[in-house]
């Protein structure tokens, strides 16, 4: 078995533990038997919501375990030493939760003075403020320094360009902040793994994520996804926002909800890809460069350039280089992608108790990325 479908499977396993767990919870409530026998103050409802992020980290933990250090030291892609990976991965828990805590927190608090209407303003209010901070985020989460002055230009069309120093080779940097106030995060590893070329074919693509709208509109639509889904858990059976056990419980919907969306949003990132690939090759970039470059890519992370179709279109957001090659030839429809929306829809679930956002095979196990989520 390859390491790419090594990680498949562990994200299966991870995100399978996590849905049955959420089914047996709501189907059973044990959970509703448990939280509403506590006093609903301040600090109580706080420990309350911080046990239950906790005790969904720990069941994450021999998942983390495989994903993060023994895989990539079985297939020779990681050579970390144990107790370095368990500093690393310990921070990054440790700032993960401590954001899940806190949003959950505020919106408990904001559901207790006014209602559904006050929690869904919370969570909308924190994906922005994430949006805004996320390369702040992805210092306390993964470890990474940044470095204006990197394997790229530091301003292209106006926006900035950052150099991310890392360990992990799986790192593909992304694009932050706000729409209209974006940075593009470039590996700072890609000054010697590619080509002068092939990292100008990639910073043009990411400024054509920008330029095309398809990176805002990936942006708005996984807010709006978060927002909805959260409001519609929030008004199923036992579930609300003024007490932990009815938000543990939305959470616990939530939870379902967000795996179905795991199966639909690759394609619209897929759209994406393919939109930032047109763009590259319509400014001047040659297919043989756009290729060789996402070849590089590739081999860097999970090296499979090529995979089913089937495969692809249920796990992976970002489409195998073969078909990416195979879609730009062709060139016989236009493409209105949402870059990222997928990864960037889990990110921001953070806001919502989003527990599925670090069981994914991409990530699992690499704190690295769970802020800044593999990309194009």
């Amino acid at each position: 078995m390859t390491y790419a479908r090594s990680r498949l499977w562990l994200g299966i396993t991870a995100i399978g533990t996590l849905i049955f767990i959420a089914i047996l919870l709501l189907s059973t409530s044990f959970h509703l038997e448990v939280l509403h026998d506590s006093p609903n103050t301040n600090i109580d409802e706080f420990g309350r919501l911080a046990a239950i992020v906790l005790t969904t980290g720990i069941l994450l933990v021999p998942f983390d375990l495989l994903g993060g250090f023994i895989l990539p030291r079985r297939f020779g892609r990681e050579s970390i030493r144990f107790t370095r990976f368990a500093l690393s991965w310990s921070r990054g828990v440790g700032v993960q939760s401590a954001c899940l805590i806190a949003s959950l927190w505020l919106v408990l608090q904001a559901g207790q003075l006014l209602g559904l209407a006050g929690s869904l303003a919370a969570v909308l209010t924190i994906q922005f403020l994430m949006l805004y901070g996320q390369k702040m985020l992805a210092i306390f989460t993964g470890s990474l320094s940044f470095d204006p002055a990197g394997p790229a230009p530091t301003e292209f069309h106006g926006r900035p360009v950052s150099a991310a120093a890392h360990r992990d080779s799986g790192f593909t940097g992304s694009i932050v902040g706000l729409p209209g106030a974006e940075n593009i995060v470039m590996p700072a590893s890609w000054s010697t793994n590619l080509t002068r070329e092939q990292l100008n074919a990639e910073v043009v693509r990411r400024w054509g994520a920008i330029r095309t709208g398809s990176r805002t509109r990936g942006i708005f639509l996984a807010v709006l996804i978060n927002t909805g889904t959260f409001g519609m858990s929030a008004l199923m059976p036992n579930a609300g926002v003024t007490t932990v056990a009815e938000l543990f419980s939305t959470t616990l919907y939530f939870t379902l909800a967000s795996f179905i969306w795991l199966l639909v949003l690759p394609r619209l990132s897929r759209e994406g890809v393919f939109e930032s690939d047109r763009f590259a090759f319509d400014s001047g970039i040659p297919v043989r460069e756009i290729e060789s470059a996402a070849n590089r890519i590739e081999a860097l992370h999970d090296n499979e350039p090529e995979r089913s179709r089937r495969l692809e279109s249920v796990f992976h957001p970002v489409p195998c280089v073969r078909r990416r090659v195979a879609e730009l030839s062709l060139r016989l429809r236009s493409i209105h992608g949402f870059w990222n929306v997928a990864r960037t829809t889990l990110f921001l679930s953070w806001a919502c108790g989003g527990f599925l956002a670090r069981a994914v095979h991409c990530n699992i196990g690499r704190p690295e990325l769970w802020v800044l989520f593999p990309t194009d």
